[in-house]
């Protein structure tokens, strides 16, 4: 006895069986993809100590952040950071500030931010939170992690003007040099967009400190093995040695 099915069955069941493939062969395609992931820090002397699987848990996490251009999609929460609803790492803030609270935005890339960070509070942003938790004034501090990974001052001088700007802010700090010479940015592009935000700050009412970023075998400091490595092997985005664009950086850290 046979059991004939409808034409319309038939492409209901058949479109379930193609979503049914869909899913499966997308979950074996994230397994697969995590594993692939790498991350520089994981080599690294200062996590010699750390489980494997943490390691590659913190890599992972970075990897799936979402961005929408060079912003960060807000609400993003899991093991090892948090992206408040502003789209900046870390705990909440409030749009408007208290006339009790100074404002800190720290803007630079993915070393601001806290690649390789085991936290929110393991960030530059976040000792620095803590350190001045310390100074024991009568007024709220507050450090906002603004850092993105690959922002260079380009993107940095964009996201002040178009967002932060809104969030009154009395002291922005820029921390750049890295990304910018990847970029093959020349020194004069760089100076310009920290002059830019800086004439911001005189318009808008606030302090800017701008710190050029220390780079592996631009200066004297005794280097790891990593450090010394990549000294020698880190390319530009152009495949080009990194540790030629000394003299761009020495321009630099003379402004």
């Amino acid at each position: 006895m046979s059991v004939q099915v409808s034409y319309k069955k038939q492409t209901v069941l058949g479109i379930i069986l193609l979503l049914i493939i869909f899913f499966v062969v997308e979950s074996i395609a994230n397994i697969w993809w995590n594993f692939q992931i790498e991350c520089e820090f994981e080599d690294n002397e200062i996590f010699q100590k750390m489980n494997s699987n943490e390691k590659k848990r913190m890599c992972n996490e970075l990897y799936n952040i979402r961005t929408s251009g060079t912003d960060l999609i807000p609400n993003q929460k899991s093991e090892f950071l948090n992206i408040n609803s502003h789209g900046f790492r870390g705990q909440e803030i409030e749009l408007e500030k208290s006339n009790q609270t100074y404002r800190i935005f720290m803007v630079g890339g993915s070393t601001m931010f806290g690649m390789g960070a085991t936290s929110d509070e393991t960030t530059i942003p976040g000792y620095t939170q803590m350190l001045v938790n310390t100074i024991g004034v009568n007024y709220d501090i507050e450090v906002i992690n603004a850092g993105i990974q690959n922002a260079n001052t380009k993107t940095e001088r964009n996201l002040i003007e178009q967002k932060i700007i809104k969030f009154n802010p009395d002291l922005i700090i820029m921390y750049d040099g890295w990304n910018d010479l990847r970029e093959g940015f020349d020194s004069k592009t760089t100076i310009q967009n920290w002059n830019a935000i800086c004439d911001l700050g005189v318009k808008n009412n606030f302090d800017v400190i701008v710190s050029l970023q220390p780079i592996a075998g631009f200066g004297n400091k005794i280097l790891t093995e990593q450090e010394l490595n990549y000294s020698i092997t880190g390319l530009d985005y152009k495949n080009n040695i990194l540790k030629d664009n000394i003299q761009k950086y020495n321009v630099l850290s003379e402004k």
